[in-house]
Order: C-alpha cells, then structure tokens, then sequence
C-alpha cells in the first residue's frame, strides 16, 4: 500500500500509480520510469503485467507493486494491426477494471502510464470512470495509422507527455501536450578530456540496446570510411541484443569482418553503471538513422565529460547544437571530419564539455524533469 502519512502530510505530494507495459528492462525507457518514481514529490505505486526485474528493482527499493495481468493486451507489437486490436479487445478491458480497483484501493490520484499498451488500458479505464490519467509518450509515429493512434492517445488521457518534440506529429501541440525532456543525474565529476592528437588512435563507443533501429550497421560502414582515410578508430559496442534482435547482432559481425574491421570492433556486452558503461572511451556515438525520440546515450555522455556525436534525426537534433555542445553527422564525410576535430582540436575541447555541461544541467536535469512532471500533475488534479 501507498504510504498513508507521506501522502496525506504534504498537500503538494501526489499520489502517482505508475503503469508499466513491460516486467522486465527493455531500454531507456524502464530506467526513465525509475526516474519519475524518485520524484520527492510523489508517493509511488508501480503497477507491471507481471513479476520480474522491474517490480524486484521497485520492491528493493520501497515502492508498493500491483500486478494487473494485460491479457491479450500484452501481445499487441508495432506496428498495430486491427486483428491483434479485436483479438485483445475482451482483455483490455478486463485490465482497465482490474487497474481501476487496483487504483482505488491504493487511493491514487493520477495513473502515470509508460507505453502503447499500457496508455490504452489506462486511456480505458479512464473512460470508465477511473482515475486522471497522464500518457507518458517516448515513441516516434514513424507510420501514418501510428499518427491517428498518437493522436487519439491525446484525446483520451488527461495530459499527454512527450519526451521530445520529436514525438508529435502535428506542427501545433494540442493544449493538453507538453514537452519534457528526460532527466539525468550528475552524482559524478565529469572526467577531463584530453584530445589525443592526430597521430592517436581513438577509442569510440556506442552504448545502449543494440537493435537495427538504433544504427550500429550505419557506424560500422562509417567506421570501414574513416580506416580506409587513415584514421585510427577502435569501436566499443556496449549493449544487448533482445532475443529477436540477436540475428541483427551477428550481421553486425559479419558486416566488421567483411569491411576488414574485425580487430578495431569488439563487442563487449551488457556493462552496469555509467562509470563502466562510459569507461576508457574518448568519444560516444548515436548513430539513429531511424528517428530516436532522446535517447540517453546522449545526455549520459555529455554528462560524463565525453564529446558526443550523433545522427542528426528525431530527438537528438534538440539535444546536440552541432559542435558547441557535440557533432551532427548525417554521413561517413561528416563521421570522418568530426573524428578528425576531436583529435586535433584540443583546449576547443575544453569549451565544448562546458556547454555540454551547461546542456545537461539546463536541459536534462533531473530536478528539472520533476518540477515541469509535477506541474503536469497539479494541473491536471486542478480540473
């Protein structure tokens, strides 16, 4: 249960169920729900599909979990497709129900929802009288069914956020819409970086999921670009593949051995912390040629000290102003010139992890994401 004399002591606290579509960590997105949980504003419950890692991470941590099975609900995949809608439509709203009296026993004030499906059981059981809920969007309508799905999200819940203006595809943000970045924490030092010369080699990692949408194929033939222009660059790729992602994973092996890449790419599997996640790199990559909403690899890296340099789709173009904070490169040529900086630029560096520094406390810190979150609730529970 929901602590009764945290959240009936402090009028400003918020009673937040948060809904999860997923009972395990799947990316970014399960660690950014860990985010929103440690709002020192907000009196938590976690709601998951079923027992796993997530729900042992909150329970280690003191925050009540429910589980309220999605049924059918839980095998929807994008992109949607109206069968798998019909076929789930008696468990969906089974769930709203079972969400509704979960919430009400916990005496919730606002479901605070983390995914697709999760947003249409709790769009649902709002509909049936349950309680104000806020859709919490990090995905990119690449689809134009996946556009009126996001819209109708918007019509239904009472505040829709997104972590990026990426996200919206619309040129106007309905009223009930609003943009809130991720945040990140900067319980560490940046690590001073010291550009390594020309002559040296670097040492470039990219960390995080590896899936096809978030472009290690595209860093591999940029890589094969940059050794055949004479630079010396060693690939770290640090991250998992999900059981369906495991075939795209030994593409990539075979694409480094066929490009003659074999010895300057390692893939060095799952790291914990960003301290080791980040550890020996000179530089980060985020190669998204498909459209990422802001992904964390990004702030992470600009909040450790480490020139960032990322493919100028989706959100990361509202997170690098190329080169004062990081680089945009949308090609091998733009890859290969902002490699070459980093080596050679040396104090510039310098400057530059200052206003990477400046970018993570401004745009991507954590108090800040939990002021402009709380902001959201008071409005909406205001109604």
């Amino acid at each position: 249960m929901m602590n009764p004399a945290s959240a009936g002591t402090d009028p400003m606290n918020y009673r937040v169920a948060f809904l999860s579509p997923v009972p395990f960590f799947k990316g970014g997105a399960e660690r950014s729900l860990f985010d929103l949980m440690a709002n020192p504003k907000v009196d938590p419950l976690l709601i998951v599909p079923a027992e796993g890692p997530v729900s042992e991470q909150a329970a280690s941590r003191g925050i009540p979990v429910e589980v309220v099975d999605f049924g059918q609900v839980a095998a929807i995949r994008r992109p949607v497709r109206p069968a798998s809608v019909g076929a789930a439509v008696s468990d969906w709203f089974g769930a709203a129900r079972r969400l509704m009296a979960v919430t009400k026993r916990h005496g919730a004030d606002i479901v605070h929802s983390n995914g697709l499906k999760a947003h249409c059981i709790a769009g649902l059981a709002r509909k049936l009288g349950g309680k104000a809920c806020v859709f919490h969007v990090r995905d990119i309508a690449v689809r134009g069914s996946e556009r009126l799905i996001w819209k109708g999200l918007a019509r239904s819940s009472d505040h829709t956020v997104l972590v990026s203006r990426a996200c919206w595809p619309g040129e106007m943000l309905p009223e009930n819409v609003s943009v809130v970045f991720n945040g990140v924490k900067r319980d560490h030092e940046p690590r001073t970086f010291r550009a390594p010369g020309a002559d040296a080699s670097l040492t470039v990692g990219i960390c995080g999921r590896i899936h096809p949408f978030k472009g290690h194929h595209v860093a591999l033939d940029w890589l094969g670009a940059a050794h055949r222009r004479g630079l010396k660059i060693t690939l770290l790729v640090r991250g998992e593949a999900e059981a369906e992602d495991r075939p795209y994973l030994e593409s990539l092996k075979h694409q480094a051995e066929a490009l003659g890449l074999k010895d300057h790419v390692r893939f060095e599997g799952r790291f914990e912390g960003l301290a080791a996640i980040y550890n020996g790199l000179d530089a980060v990559l985020v190669p998204s040629e498909t459209p990422d909403p802001l992904p964390r690899s990004v702030m992470e890296a600009m909040s450790m000290g480490l020139p960032v340099v990322g493919y100028p789709a989706g959100g990361i173009v509202e997170m690098i102003d190329h080169r004062e904070n990081g680089w945009l490169a949308g090609d091998a040529e733009a890859f290969c010139a902002a490699m070459e900086e980093i080596s050679t630029l040396g104090p510039m560096l310098v400057e530059l992890q200052k206003s990477a520094a400046r970018t993570v406390a401004e745009r991507f810190g954590m108090e800040r994401m939990h002021r402009q979150v709380n902001e959201v609730y008071s409005a909406v529970l205001a109604r």
